[in-house]
């Protein structure tokens, strides 16, 4: 289906991906893993024709289609529910067809097409869509502009899956989702009847969706069979059998180098060193291989001493104006608790890691924080409040002034940020380098309490491996939120659930909380169903008002008519133009345009009610 063949792209004159091969078959599942900047997302630009290759080829065969998701913030005055239907380009076109007038041969063609398609159904699999990711039902007919930025992006994702392509392709379509949409998506694309290349840096997610992993490295591309845990162990075996292949040819080197050395000064020895000798310039030298994330050496530090208690809320509560996020909510967190929260989207997660910081207050209720403690606390916010003209070292300087650069540039090398990137302004970092400056500026304080609100956002796979083994070896209390399930298996020791108005310890593991997503899902859909009675019931009124106004309409659009059929009546008259001067004439003329365009204006305006009737019923 797609073929890739010797691909080179050069960024600034300097290759990014060289000699790259890469094929996708029918139902195949392709994650396309590799750290940040390896050029995973400018692939995916070459494939949709975006940008050019600067040699090889890249081909599509006959007929097929890609499907991928905008990543520009979606700006339209559709309803979400349109606006989605929109991704399925033949449905479009197909109803298009259809609602001419003239039956032809392509009419009915478009029919049967329309049908096999299953196009009566297209709004309720929209619908679908948008459920899953986290949209209720009564937010469907709101226009794409009410919505925030990464709803938006939701938004953009469900129209790329409405589209029923050959090839799909995702660049990390889990970022602005929580953990109840992502278990959804991977559900979905499970079941994806096309195939699928995936940019993730989530490795259970991965695994629930490939199989078959594309390591883009070194600016080429290594194929694996199976899902990502399949790929490590297969890379470990790999990296292991070459350093044992370079070991045995190091001895052989050395044995080699070792006869030349002695021996090619001595006449009866003389031809067969220069053997060996040109054995040693025919060899292909074997590189030493070694796992990428060498540089990362994370460690976060907790005080050697500290209280034992670090803080207690009691029947505390939080609303935002008249909205209630959760009451009466009685928590003691104690040093080397590890606690992670779960709940749904807007549920109170981040709202309630802000009180626990003392970012925000409670409503109701009380929050005793130790005194004197030191918390570090980590949001995506906080990626905001760096200082964008500064460097990494400027930021670590201004918090640790008396410390020697060297300890500082050694400190921040732990973090990715060494070399070039210490001595980069923060305006020009990406995501992730932020995101790891925010954690190395975290780390420097020995904290006695972490408080992580989605700290592996933009990390890459190796990263966020080296961050979750600090977090295991960090000796203080965390408290985090995460769709990471991989971080929350490993660091978590009690699992909180923020959902309902409430905030209280869950009773099970991450398959447990998968069980209870999945339990809960028809009982918002029978609650969204109960609520239809009454909505109708409110809509009753409002039926009213528009059948009463579109009644007015069409009163008026009758005299308007009248009139206008009585000037046309006038102006046909041959007596008109023989006892009339030019004036009345021209009056005439000008009545007649006023009238048809108040005619035009008030059947505009019957049609708008007409709809809006039809959404009513």
């Amino acid at each position: 289906m797609l073929n890739i063949q010797n691909l080179i792209y050069l960024q600034g004159g300097v290759p990014l991906l060289q000699q790259v091969n890469l094929q996708a078959y029918a139902n195949q599942r392709i994650g396309l893993v590799g750290k940040n900047g390896c050029g995973k997302s400018t692939l995916f630009r070459l494939i949709r024709g975006e940008i050019k290759p600067d040699g090889g080829e890249i081909s599509m065969q006959a007929g097929k289609t890609i499907a991928f998701v905008e990543q520009e913030i979606a700006n339209s005055s559709q309803p979400a529910l349109e606006f989605v239907l929109d991704g399925d380009v033949e449905l479009r076109r197909l109803e298009k067809t259809l609602a001419q007038e003239n039956h032809d041969a392509a009419w009915f063609e478009a029919q049967h097409r329309y049908e096999a398609v299953d196009g009566y159904a297209a709004k309720a699999r929209a619908a679908q869509l948008l459920n899953g990711l986290g949209f209720a039902n009564d937010t469907l007919e709101r226009p794409v502009t009410s919505f925030s930025g990464g709803w938006r992006m939701r938004l953009n994702l469900a129209r790329a899956l409405m589209h029923r392509a050959d090839l799909l392709l995702l660049d990390e379509p889990t970022n602005h989702l929580d953990l109840e949409a992502i278990l959804w998506l991977e559900q979905y694309l499970a079941h994806y009847p096309g195939s699928l290349i995936l940019v993730s840096h989530d490795r259970e997610f991965l695994n629930a969706c490939v199989n078959r992993i594309a390591h883009v490295h070194d600016g080429i591309i290594d194929c694996y069979a199976g899902d990502y845990d399949d790929f490590e162990r297969a890379r470990s075996e790999k990296i292991l059998q070459q350093n044992q292949a370079f070991q045995q040819q190091q001895a052989k080197i050395a044995h080699l180098e070792d006869f030349v050395r002695r021996f090619s000064a001595k006449a009866t020895k003389a031809k067969q060193a220069q053997s060996r000798v040109k054995a040693l310039e025919r060899l292909t030298r074997i590189a030493p291989a070694h796992i990428a994330n060498g540089h990362f050496e994370l460690e976060i530090e907790a005080p050697e001493r500290g209280p034992d208690l670090l803080l207690r809320a009691d029947e505390m509560t939080f609303a935002y104006g008249e909205k209630m996020l959760f009451q009466d909510v009685s928590l003691t967190l104690r040093a080397g608790a590890r606690i992670a929260l779960l709940g749904p989207n807007g549920a109170g997660k981040s709202t309630l890691i802000k009180l626990l910081v003392g970012e925000l207050q409670p409503t109701a209720g009380k929050l005793e924080i130790t005194p004197d403690i030191r918390i570090g606390y980590f949001a995506q916010h906080q990626l905001e409040n760096l200082d964008v003209d500064a460097t990494p070292l400027q930021h670590m300087e201004r918090l640790a002034p008396k410390q020697t650069t060297l300890a500082l540039r050694t400190f921040l090398g732990r973090f990715g940020l060494a070399g070039d990137s210490e001595n980069r302004p923060v305006a020009s970092f990406s995501g992730g380098e932020k995101s790891r400056l925010a954690l190395a500026l975290l780390a420097w304080q020995k904290p006695h309490l972490l408080l992580l609100d989605e700290p592996t956002n933009h990390l890459d796979l190796d990263m966020r491996d080296a961050l979750t083994l600090a977090l295991e070896e960090y000796t203080g209390a965390v408290v985090l939120v995460s769709h990471d399930r991989s971080l929350i298996r490993a660091v978590a020791d009690e699992l909180w659930l923020v959902a309902d108005g409430e905030a209280k310890l869950f009773d099970g593991d991450l398959d447990d909380y998968k069980n209870w997503i999945e339990a809960r899902r028809p009982r918002e859909a029978a609650a969204a169903q109960a609520e239809k009675p009454r909505q109708e019931t409110s809509a009753r009124p409002k039926k009213k008002a528009l059948l009463s106004k579109q009644t007015k309409l069409e009163g008026e659009l009758g005299k308007a008519q009248a009139e206008l059929a009585e000037i046309n009546r006038q102006l046909a008259d041959p007596a008109t133009y023989a006892n009339s001067t030019g004036d009345v004439i021209g009056q005439l003329n000008a009545q007649r345009e006023s009238l048809e365009a108040r005619e035009a204006e008030l059947e505009e305006s019957w049609l708008e009610l007409e709809m809006a009737l039809e959404e009513a019923i």
